[in-house]
C-alpha cells in the first residue's frame, strides 16, 4: 500500500509539474483528484492480486526457493515451524547446518542435518541453494562469519533472522515478515524496477531480432547443412543463475566428433583455468569459422534470452565439467543470469588467455552493473561484430 501511495504521488507531482512547464489548457482539478484516488485503488488493488497469485502459484510448487538454515537453536526451530505454515513463502527447506561444538543428531524439526559450519563451502557446491537463512543467537554471530565471506564468495544471498544487525555487509536489506526481523546480505543489487526493466529489454530486443533476422538464421541453417555433417544446432547443457542447469543452443560450428577429438588437443590449449580454448581449432567446420569471426552461431541463445534462462549481457554460462573445476570465488559468476555478451567480450576477448582474469571482469560487471552500463556493454559487442573482432 505505501508504494502505491508513494507511486501515485510522484505521478501527481509529475503531472502538475509538466502541466505548468507544457501548458495542456484547462484541466479541472476535480478530474485530477478523481483520477489520483481511482488510480491509488487500482494500484492498490493489482499488488494484492499479484500477491496472491504469487502465493497460489508457490504452493503449487512454481517459483519456490531452496533454502540451507544456520544453526539449530530455538530460532531455527521457530523458522522452520513459520515457514510450514506459511507454504505461499514459496521456500524450501534443504537441510541445517549446525556449529561444530553441537552434537550431530540426524534431524531436527524434521529437517535433515547436512552437517557443520567447516561443510558450508562442501554444501554449496553439492546442492542447488537459492539463500542461506542464519537462524543464531547474537552470542554466536562471531562464529558465522566465515559462513557469510563464503556466501560471499560463491554469489548465494544471506539472510540473518535476528533481532539485531550490524555492518556485516554493503548491501544489506531489512524486512520484517509475520512479525519476524530478516537481514539480507546481497551480493547483487536488489533494485526491482532496475531488474524489471532489464528484463523488458531481454523480451524486446531477442523478439525482435528473432524476427527481423529469420531470414538470415534459415541462411545460416542451410550452409551448416549443406556443408557438413550433423546437427544444424549445438545442444549446450550448462548451468545458470544459483547453478540451476538449462540447455542452451547455438549454431554447430564443429566436426561431428569434435568431443571425441578434445583429449588430443588438450595440451594447446591456451587458457589457463577451467576453460578450454585454442586458435585454429581443427575441429572448427569453414562454415563455422565465418560464423564464429562474426559472432553468428550465439543467434540461437536469443531463445534463451527470450525464455528467461539467459539475459542480453551476463557472464558466460558454465558447463557442469567447468563449474567442478571453478575456485570458491570464481562461483560468484552464477549469481546473476548468464548473458550472451559481458566486459570480457568487448574488453579483450582474444587477449585474455588467464581465466582468473576473465572471471574479474565478470566479477566488476556484477559490482558495478546498471541499465547503462547493460547498454553501452550490448552497443560496444555489435561494433565488434560488424568488424568481425568478436570471435
Amino acid at each position: 500500500m505505501t508504494n502505491a501511495v508513494k507511486t501515485t504521488f510522484i505521478g501527481v507531482c509529475t503531472f502538475f509539474a509538466a502541466h505548468y512547464f507544457l501548458r495542456f489548457g484547462h484541466i479541472p482539478r476535480t478530474y485530477i483528484i478523481a483520477f489520483s484516488f481511482v488510480n491509488l485503488l487500482l494500484l492498490a488493488l493489482e499488488k494484492t492480486v499479484l500477491f496472491y497469485v504469487a502465493k497460489e502459484l508457490r504452493k503449487r510448487g512454481i517459483n519456490r526457493k531452496r533454502v540451507l538454515l544456520i544453526g539449530d537453536g530455538d530460532k531455527t526451530r521457530d523458522f522452520i515451524e513459520v515457514v510450514k505454515n506459511n507454504i505461499g513463502w514459496g521456500l524450501d527447506i534443504v537441510g541445517i547446518v549446525k556449529t561444530a561444538s553441537e552434537n550431530l543428531t540426524c534431524e531436527t524439526s524434521g529437517i535433515k542435518i547436512l552437517g557443520d559450519y567447516e561443510d558450508i563451502e562442501r554444501l554449496l557446491h553439492t546442492h542447488i541453494i537459492d539463500e542461506i537463512i542464519v537462524c543464531v543467537p547474537i552470542d554466536q554471530f562471531g562464529q558465522i562469519q566465515k559462513i557469510i565471506e563464503c556466501c560471499e564468495r560463491e554469489g548465494v544471498q544471506t539472510r540473518i533472522y535476528s533481532d539485531f544487525f550490524g555492518k556485516l555487509l554493503k548491501k544489506v536489506r531489512v524486512d520484517n515478515a509475520y512479525g519476524m526481523s530478516i537481514v539480507s546480505l546481497m551480493t547483487t543489487t536488489d533494485d526491482e524496477l532496475k531488474q524489471y526493466i532489464k528484463r523488458l529489454m531481454d523480451i524486446a530486443v531477442s523478439s525482435v531480432m528473432l524476427i527481423v533476422l529469420t531470414p538470415l538464421l534459415l541462411i545460416i541453417a542451410i550452409l551448416i547443412k549443406a556443408t557438413s555433417k550433423g546437427p544444424i544446432f549445438f545442444q549446450w547443457n550448462v548451468v545458470g543463475l544459483n547453478k540451476k542447469p538449462f540447455k542452451s543452443w547455438k549454431f554447430r560450428t564443429m566436426v561431428l566428433n569434435a568431443d571425441k577429438m578434445k583429449p588430443e588437443l588438450l595440451s594447446r590449449n591456451e587458457m589457463n583455468g577451467p576453460v578450454f580454448k585454442i586458435k585454429n581449432d581443427p575441429r572448427v567446420t569453414k562454415i563455422g569459422k565465418w560464423l564464429r569471426k562474426f559472432s553468428l552461431d550465439e543467434l540461437p541463445q536469443l531463445w534463451s534470452v527470450f525464455k528467461g534462462d539467459m539475459s542480453l549481457v551476463g557472464p558466460r554460462p558454465a558447463g557442469p565439467q567447468e563449474l567442478a573445476r571453478y575456485e570458491s570465488w570464481h562461483r560468484r559468476k552464477l549469481s546473476i543470469k548468464p548473458g550472451i555478451t559481458c566486459l570480457w567480450q568487448v574488453q579483450g576477448r582474444n587477449k585474455i588467455n588467464d581465466f582468473d582474469e576473465w572471471v574479474r571482469l565478470d566479477l566488476e560487471y556484477i559490482e558495478n552493473w546498471s541499465l547503462g552500463l547493460d547498454l553501452k556493454i550490448l552497443i560496444r559487442t555489435a561494433l565488434a561484430v560488424l568488424k568481425g573482432t568478436g570471435s
